[in-house]
């Protein structure tokens, strides 16, 4: 071929971009088939609650805990703070998510780092702020748990084949979720979600080759980004419900908490979702394809 007709690196970005873009739009279209689109659904519904909690602390305030329900729906729980911020930051944060996320992707010569970054700090906030705690173990539980890691211990000390000290990983891992199991109180299923996340996306961008994890990021960011605009105009229905049928939502507590109507908070998260997802979309896709044509 040609050296002048030879695709650009913006353009073969754009490629990679529209292949992941359809792939994410196509499951957002599935919502019958529940369980291909289920773990996108907590996926998104995790980022929405963080995006609570993170404001929470950026506001001067406190992130106690988060809970992703098997229903897809979430909670987050936070003390002080400015409303104002933490309110909206669920259906802004999820589409600020996948803007900024769109953005590094293309903007990084080695996205694998972003894939890890991201991945790193889903599990730390995991670890920190879904409830598990050390002191709702039992002591049977506790000594299960230890013993179980114990032995994993011995025997990645003590064997002297890689079988042996596979094994003996396997009982440590098998330890490690004892502990989370038992000390989930209950929230296992956020628990899973969030760890699941952060070691796939470390995996990735850790082992994967440059297309494979800018596929992924950019078809994460898609999801993320179309899923608020499309939350946002459910919202927008719920809260046009009588108000005997409106259920607890972001868009209601905004308008008690700072005035006007829950329909109008939610059309304005609709057009700032747009506006955000569509122009990080322009300045990681559109503008350097432009520039190298």
């Amino acid at each position: 071929m040609p050296s002048n007709l030879k695709p650009t690196s913006s353009q073969r970005d754009l490629l990679l971009a529209a292949v992941a873009f359809l792939i994410a739009f196509a499951l957002w279209q599935m919502q019958g088939l529940f369980f291909l689109t289920y773990p996108f659904r907590l996926f998104v519904t995790m980022i929405h609650e963080l995006g609570h909690g993170v404001s929470a602390v950026l506001t001067g305030g406190t992130f106690v805990r988060f809970e992703v329900t098997s229903r897809g729906a979430g909670v987050a729980y936070t003390r002080g703070g400015w409303p104002f911020v933490i309110i909206q930051a669920g259906y802004l944060g999820t589409a600020l998510f996948g803007a900024g996320l769109l953005y590094l992707t293309y903007h990084n010569k080695r996205p694998g780092r972003v894939a890890i970054g991201i991945g790193v700090f889903i599990g730390i906030v995991t670890l920190f702020f879904s409830g598990i705690s050390l002191a709702k173990l039992s002591i049977i539980e506790k000594i299960l748990a230890v013993a179980v890691v114990l032995v994993g211990g011995v025997l990645v000390l003590t064997q002297p084949t890689d079988r042996g000290r596979y094994i003996g990983l396997g009982a440590l891992g098998a330890g490690g979720l004892l502990v989370l199991l038992f000390a989930s109180g209950g929230n296992l299923l956020t628990i899973a979600v969030g760890l699941a996340t952060a070691l796939l996306l470390i995996a990735i961008g850790a082992r994967a080759s440059r297309e494979f994890v800018v596929v992924t990021l950019t078809f994460l960011a898609f999801l993320t980004g179309l899923q608020a605009i499309t939350d946002a105009w459910v919202l927008l229905r719920i809260v046009s419900l009588p108000h005997s049928m409106m259920p607890l939502n972001d868009a209601s507590s905004m308008a008690h908490a700072v005035g006007g109507t829950a329909g109008l908070w939610a059309l304005i998260w609709i057009a700032l979702d747009v506006l955000i997802f569509g122009t990080s979309a322009y300045f990681a896709l559109i503008q350097p394809t432009c520039r190298d044509s």
